[in-house]
């Protein structure tokens, strides 16, 4: 990698707990934060209502005792909770496979893991085996000072013709149209940098975009045709994100027309 000065000097990125990143005094938001202002509510309402549904199902043997006990609130707010708690579950797998992907692919031992993110691995192991890939960074930071945001991907490799593959590891059930936007911001960024380095580098020019899907039965590479339209369309979310958090300090009461 060839070291980026600017006004002459390295400087480290370094990230927040909350996923802010800070290069040379600036402080810019993340990629997957500013995606957030994209609306998911379709399949997550769907997603929402069947585990509800699943809940009842689970809970009806004892719903009589269950209402005797803390009264139809209760069961309301105990059967609507299902889904806030299957997501935090999800989440949590999808950290632990990153991580002990990451061990994997840089050649760290690997922990005891519950059976959930084993089965995973061992597929995506399977999978890094037979890809040809060779890795060059994987779980490092960029950043954008001309657009003003950062983040971090998952894996930058080698394929087995030699060009240079940017990809992102997804674990849940389905993937979203907007990791094309994510993958597509991560690319436009001039400068990375590694955790604990305090040198900064140019980032090299990606030949093209790919999302591991990982699951329990299978690992799948879907690559992805990223263009100007997809960093175009994250600039829109970008300007967006901007727009909801100066809306926040708004004083109530709706707009002056």
């Amino acid at each position: 990698m060839t070291p980026a000065r600017s006004a002459g000097q390295l400087a480290a990125i370094t990230r927040s707990n909350d996923h802010q990143y800070t290069y040379q005094g600036v402080t810019y938001p993340g990629v997957t934060s500013i995606l957030k202002v994209l609306d998911k509510s379709g399949p997550l309402m769907a997603w929402a209502a069947r585990m509800t549904a699943e809940a009842a199902i689970a809970t009806l043997p004892n719903l009589p005792a269950l209402l005797e006990s803390v009264g139809p609130q209760g069961v309301v707010k105990a059967l609507t909770s299902r889904s806030a708690w299957k997501n935090e579950e999800a989440r949590d797998l999808g950290t632990a496979v990153h991580q002990y992907a990451d061990d994997l692919v840089n050649g760290r031992e690997l922990p005891t893991m519950p059976e959930a993110a084993w089965s995973r691995v061992k597929a995506y192991a399977g999978w890094w085996e037979a890809s040809g890939w060779t890795l060059r960074l994987s779980e490092s930071y960029i950043v954008n000072p001309e657009i003003g945001y950062g983040g971090t991907f998952d894996l930058l490799c080698r394929d087995r013709d030699g060009a240079t593959v940017l990809a992102d590891i997804k674990t849940g059930k389905a993937v979203y149209p907007e990791t094309g936007l994510q993958l597509a911001a991560y690319g436009a960024c001039p400068i990375l940098g590694r955790p604990d380095d305090p040198m900064s580098y140019a980032m090299p020019t990606v030949d093209r975009y790919v999302v591991i899907h990982v699951t329990a039965e299978h690992v799948k590479e879907i690559p992805l045709a990223i263009g100007p339209s997809d960093f175009e369309a994250f600039k829109a979310c970008y300007v967006l994100h901007n727009w909801t958090r100066a809306t926040k300090s708004r004083p109530a009461g709706g707009l002056d027309l």
